[in-house]
């Protein structure tokens, strides 16, 4: 048994206000700031803008304390296509606006942190922009007010869709909000379908944790929490979506779900054929998480070159599950691995059907939450599964047997 060692590094998040009305403390955040004219460029999507009364109300907090733009923008479509990016630089540019408020979805949120990128990269130059020792000063900071639970909030990662359609991206440090407003009062107009699907996508931020590279010690507590939190609490919110309290607990459970921290890139496999299948085919990220992410997790269960670690850390994360997911959960016991030494072959296959049941009771939770979707639903012909598995796994993989496990993954998610 080897002793832990690596480094966390934290972000440039500095508060997370929470609880149901604290939208009102918006103000509070601006003056904590340190800006100069103080004016909110308010960045969003048009049914909230327009069927609903929250962007209203964030108009209201911020005009009365004269911290408002007078700016809205809100033509940032589903995976924030790139053309709403560059109008909505153009946007800021003619404003007065110092600080970006991103209210709703990953899309908007990520929308945000990419017209900070390049509205740093107008003025200061591309090696500027993506340089970590760029003083944060110099970029447009957000405040993320989250109305899903797809957790686009506590990365320093910006995706969109390009002219072409395909998943891209920009990563920096200096684009992490520096506040995150949780409030559950403000999420009670979002579509049930979205909301539970974005909190099965924040289940996919969690369990996938569990076997990236480098899965942080620091962090995997938080993650295992944030599991068991949206097992429970998901299905009551189903069950009363009116109920304030739940839904401000999965806000939580989801910051816990992908935890603050100077990282770039996809998670997992399930995330990169999300990545792959909703930019390509227009399905939401909520949606492809309910399609991968059981799926997804089987494979790596039984996949022979999943390493033990990761093996060890799905294991352990099973008793973490309530029933009825988990058919039989047991008391928290030592963490699987903490005897050392070599497993034998029983003991290596307890591992991988512990880490399996997690991806059962995955697939349970979507189809009790009525999220059930297929790939021919979503308008994927048959013949592209294999193109999906090439785009994930790369050319050079075509045919052997990671390849061939992927594009299982797609066709048993077929129909």
């Amino acid at each position: 048994m080897a002793a832990p060692a690596g480094i966390y590094r934290n972000t440039l998040l500095q508060a997370v206000q929470f609880g149901p009305g604290s939208i009102s403390s918006l103000p509070t955040i601006i003056d904590s700031l340190n800006l100069k004219t103080k004016k909110a460029f308010i960045l969003t999507g048009k049914s909230l803008a327009t069927k609903t009364k929250v962007i209203e109300k964030v108009q209201q907090i911020l005009t009365s304390s004269g911290y408002y733009s007078g700016e809205t923008y809100f033509d940032i479509g589903e995976h924030a296509p790139v053309a709403g990016i560059r109008e909505a630089v153009e946007r800021i540019k003619k404003s007065n606006a110092d600080v970006i408020v991103a209210v709703g979805g990953g899309s908007p949120i990520d929308a945000a942190k990419a017209v900070s990128f390049y509205r740093h990269q107008e003025e200061h130059g591309d090696e500027s922009a993506r340089n970590p020792l760029t003083h944060m000063d110099l970029f447009l900071p957000t405040i993320a007010v989250p109305t899903t639970l797809s957790v686009a909030e506590t990365t320093q990662n910006a995706g969109f869709k390009s002219d072409e359609g395909h998943k891209i991206g920009v990563s920096s440090r200096n684009l992490t909000p520096r506040a995150i407003v949780y409030d559950a009062e403000l999420t009670l107009d979002t579509p049930e379908k979205l909301w539970l699907s974005t909190g099965i996508r924040a289940l996919d931020h969690a369990v996938e944790y569990l076997y990236r590279p480098d899965t942080h010690p620091l962090v995997r507590p938080s993650v295992q929490s944030a599991i068991r939190e949206l097992f429970t609490y998901l299905p009551l919110s189903k069950k009363d979506p009116e109920n304030v309290e739940v839904r401000q607990r999965l806000q939580l459970a989801c910051f816990n779900s992908l935890w603050p921290e100077s990282r770039m890139g996809a998670l997992g496999l399930s995330h990169g054929l999300g990545h792959k299948l909703g930019a390509t085919y227009g399905i939401p990220h909520g949606i492809t998480s309910c399609i991968t992410l059981g799926p997804t997790v089987k494979f790596t269960a039984e996949w022979k070159d999943t390493p033990l670690a990761h093996l060890e850390n799905l294991a352990d994360t099973l008793p973490f599950i309530p029933a009825p997911y988990n058919a039989s959960p047991t008391p928290l016991t030592a963490p699987v691995g903490a005897h050392g030494g070599q497993l034998s072959a029983d003991q290596l296959n307890e591992l991988r059907n512990k880490a399996a049941k997690v991806g059962d009771a995955i697939q349970k939770l979507v189809d009790d939450l009525g999220l059930h979707s297929t790939l021919k639903a979503c308008g994927v012909e048959r013949g592209e599964t294999a193109i999906v598995a090439t785009k994930v796994t790369g050319q050079d993989k075509k045919g052997g047997d990671y390849w061939n496990g992927v594009k299982a993954i797609l066709d048993g998610a077929y129909e």
